[in-house]
């Protein structure tokens, strides 16, 4: 079982490692997707590892260093719990004995994809995207510097 920890990433996958140092943890990525920047960020990357149910994203403005993790395992806990599964409903009753404070709630359904939706917390840096009511998808990153607007790497 692997362990999410808020702000610092999961297990020895560290938030701030280079592209380089998640090579040498995990091997080649079963895929590399680049993503084109905006006007207010630059371009991403991200790495999906099929076989661990994980994707990792490299920011250009961070110097291409880890910025966020997904995954969508059951193998991975969250506080010793596997979140992976559970309602809306229980999933967000867990965010309150863990004291995570309020969680903002966005409707993502469209016409294609019905039913699906995200709470996040900025504070916390963890998005929860949820299909019909389950929990999917958990995506965290490192807190971040709200005067810098630059993420605070764990040590």
């Amino acid at each position: 079982m692997k362990e999410i920890s808020l702000g610092q990433g999961l297990d020895t996958i560290i938030f701030g490692l280079s592209r380089p140092e998640v090579l040498e943890l995990l091997g080649e990525p079963t895929e590399v997707e680049p993503m084109d920047g905006d006007d207010e960020s630059g371009a991403m990357e991200a790495w999906h590892y099929d076989n661990h149910h994980l994707s990792l994203s490299f920011e250009e403005d961070c110097n291409w260093r880890l910025t966020s993790i997904t995954t969508a395992s059951p193998e991975v806990l969250f506080e010793g719990i596997d979140l992976i599964g559970l309602s809306q409903g229980e999933v967000m009753e867990q965010m309150e004995v863990f004291n995570l404070g309020d969680f903002e709630l966005e409707d993502l359904s469209t016409e294609v994809v019905p039913n699906q939706s995200l709470a996040s917390n900025s504070d916390f840096s963890l998005n929860l995207f949820f299909d019909h009511d389950v929990l999917t998808e958990i995506q965290w990153g490192p807190y971040w510097d709200d005067e810098t607007e630059m993420p605070l790497w764990p040590e």
